[in-house]
């Protein structure tokens, strides 16, 4: 069930990515990128709330409020560079970067939380980092000494770190919380990306375009958020943030079908070690 929720968020995180980078591209708008995450992040906002109403948490205690805010802040910071990561580039430097990056930090502060974990997990950790580099990395493997020189290599690290830690505060919340985790994540956001927005574009009112991708996004994106939050509290950290790092898989398989964008061979690879990623964590669940 653990690898079934973090499969299917990756799938909606994935969905939303596309129709995200879709709607800020078409828009070509300055500041078009954190006014998009604006839009979502109320919209999922809203869409939990009202999930909520109809479906309480079981128990909700201070720890999981705490440990849901501090998510929140830490995805709050995420959002706004990670677009403005993609846009400066290279993607094929940045997406693989800051997703190896996400995969690393849960994997290496778990077991000091006692997240230890199992052998085929670790199978499963290690098939990993082959799969998003080559799913994220546009058909093409980048040089080492174009990673390190990349100006987007201090951002991918500090985009990887604020979704790795995320997820590892998320996975502290209780089970009867439910998606709880979720919408305080999103409110946090949605107190903090507009004073983003003021502070780097001076404004917060999104063109029509970007309303209308984000509020797409922003159903995606919650669903996404939902599924991500009972899967932390049901399995380990490092194991549910290497799923969800998949996403870009879903992307590219989407782009492939719908916008008959091209997939390279490489590609293919990753999507290959992508599927031997999951079996070992369904195996090791």
């Amino acid at each position: 069930m653990t690898v079934l929720l973090g499969g299917l968020a990756a799938i909606f995180f994935g969905i939303g990515d596309l129709l995200g980078g879709v709607g800020v591209r078409k828009s070509g708008r300055s500041g078009a990128a954190v006014s998009m995450a604006i839009v979502a992040t109320v919209v999922g906002t809203v869409v939990i709330g009202l999930y909520m109403l109809l479906m309480p948490p079981d128990a909700i205690s201070a720890s999981d409020l705490w440990w849901s805010v501090l998510a929140g802040l830490s995805m709050s910071a995420t959002r706004p560079l990670l677009y403005l990561g993609m846009a400066r580039g290279p993607i094929s430097v940045f997406s693989p970067s800051f997703a190896l990056v996400a995969i690393i930090v849960p994997t290496l502060i778990g077991p000091l939380v006692d997240q230890n974990p199992s052998m085929y997990e670790i199978l499963g950790l290690i098939a990993a980092v082959p799969a998003v580099v080559l799913l994220s990395g546009e058909g093409r493997v980048p040089k080492i000494s174009e990673v390190v020189r990349s100006p987007v290599l201090g951002m991918a690290v500090v985009v990887g770190t604020c979704i790795g830690l995320a997820g590892l505060c998320q996975s502290f919340v209780d089970d009867g919380a439910g998606v709880f985790p979720a919408f305080i994540t999103l409110l946090v956001g949605s107190a903090v990306l507009p004073i983003v927005s003021v502070v780097t574009s001076g404004s917060v009112k999104p063109d029509r375009i970007v309303l209308r991708h984000g509020l797409l996004l922003g159903f995606t994106s919650s669903t996404a958020f939902m599924l991500a939050a009972v899967a932390y509290q049901r399995g380990s950290a490092a194991v549910i943030t290497a799923l969800i790092c998949l996403c870009p898989g879903v992307s590219i398989f989407i782009a492939w079908r719908l916008l008959k964008e091209k997939v390279a061979l490489l590609q293919m690879v990753g999507g290959i070690f992508g599927v031997v990623t999951i079996v070992m964590f369904a195996l090791g669940s």
